[in-house]
C-alpha cells in the first residue's frame, strides 16, 4: 500500500486518501471495482493549481467489505459531505466516475454548499432510468421512451450486474470479475484484457460491490434542479449505450450543465483517453 494514504473516519466507516499539490480543492471519487489509484495517471495534470484528494469510498482499498456492508449512494453522500466539512475544502470542485458520479452529483444536490464544481463521467445516476429495475413495466416504460436505451440496460443488467451479484452471493470473486467487466464493456474486454491497474483495482474491489446498490434510493429527477453549480458530464461513445443515454436525460435537468462525449472511449474514459480527459476537464475549471 502506498505509505503516502491516509485515513478519515465518516459516519462509522474509514475512508482512505492521499493528498497532493497545492491550490483550490479537488476531489477524486471512484466508482465501483475502483479506487483512489484508478485517478493516479491524471493527478498530475491537477497538482499545480488544485490540492488534490483521491478518495477511496467505504470498504474500497485498502479498506476491506464487511459481509453485509452498506455502501449506497445516500451512505457514501454523507462520507464525502462529512470529509468536505471536517477537512475545510468547501466549495469544493468534485469529480466522480460511475457510481462515484452519481454520488458526486447526489453532494451536489443535498449539499449545495460544499460544492463549486461537479464532473460526472458515465454516472449511473438511476432515477434517469427506473425505480425498480427488477420491474418489468419500467423497463417496458423505458423502452417505449428509447428503445434502445431500455435494450442496453437490459443488456447490461442480464449480461452484467446480475450474474456479478449472484456470483459475489456464492463467493464466487472470479466469475463476479468477469461477468461485470463482460457488462459494462458490451463484451469487449475480460479481466485479462484490462490494463494492469484496472485489473488490481477490480480484483481488490469486486466484493464492495455486493454492498452498493443503485437503485436504492429515494431521488427524483427533479431534485436535479437542486444543484447550483456548474456541471460537466461526460460519456464515451464505447460504452454501453445505456451511459450515454443518462447523460443526456440529466443535461435536460441540471441548469448549468455541459455535456461532451470522447470518441472511442469506454466507460473508463479517464484511463482510456488520460491526456485529453484532463484537458477537457481543467478548462471547464478554469471556465
Amino acid at each position: 500500500m502506498d505509505n503516502t494514504i491516509q485515513t478519515f473516519n465518516a459516519n462509522g466507516v474509514t475512508l482512505h486518501f492521499s493528498k497532493t499539490g497545492s491550490g483550490q480543492p479537488l476531489i477524486f471519487i471512484p466508482g465501483s471495482v475502483s479506487d483512489y489509484r484508478t485517478w493516479t495517471n491524471i493527478q498530475s495534470h491537477f497538482t499545480d493549481s488544485y490540492e488534490c484528494y483521491l478518495i477511496s469510498r467505504r470498504f474500497q482499498f485498502p479498506g476491506k467489505y464487511p459481509l453485509g456492508g452498506v455502501s449506497s449512494v445516500a451512505a457514501n453522500t454523507n462520507d464525502i459531505a462529512a470529509f468536505i466539512k471536517e477537512m475545510e475544502l468547501s466549495p469544493a470542485a468534485i469529480i466522480g466516475h460511475s457510481f462515484g458520479g452519481y454520488v458526486a452529483l447526489n453532494v451536489a444536490i443535498q449539499y449545495p454548499e460544499l460544492v463549486k464544481y461537479v464532473v460526472a463521467e458515465e454516472p449511473f445516476f438511476a432515477p434517469a432510468l427506473a425505480k425498480n429495475p427488477k420491474n418489468p413495466l419500467e423497463l417496458l416504460s423505458l423502452m417505449f421512451k428509447n428503445f434502445k436505451a431500455g435494450k442496453s440496460f437490459a443488456r447490461l443488467g442480464m449480461k452484467g450486474f446480475d450474474p456479478t451479484l449472484k456470483a459475489l452471493a456464492k463467493g464466487d470473486t472470479t466469475t463476479a470479475q468477469k461477468t461485470f467487466i463482460v457488462g459494462v464493456t458490451n463484451g469487449k474486454k475480460t479481466p485479462s484484457t484490462l490494463d494492469e491497474l484496472t485489473r488490481l483495482q477490480l480484483a481488490d474491489n469486486i466484493a464492495a460491490l455486493a454492498g452498493e446498490d443503485p437503485f436504492n434510493n429515494t431521488i427524483k429527477m427533479d431534485d436535479l434542479q437542486k444543484i447550483k453549480c456548474p456541471t460537466l458530464l461526460i460519456s464515451g461513445t464505447e460504452s454501453p449505450y445505456v451511459f450515454q443515454y443518462i447523460n443526456e436525460q440529466l443535461n435536460k435537468f441540471i441548469r448549468q450543465s455541459q455535456l461532451v462525449s470522447f470518441i472511442n472511449a469506454g466507460h473508463w474514459i479517464h484511463i482510456d483517453q488520460a491526456d485529453k480527459y484532463a484537458v477537457t476537464v481543467t478548462d471547464f475549471l478554469k471556465r
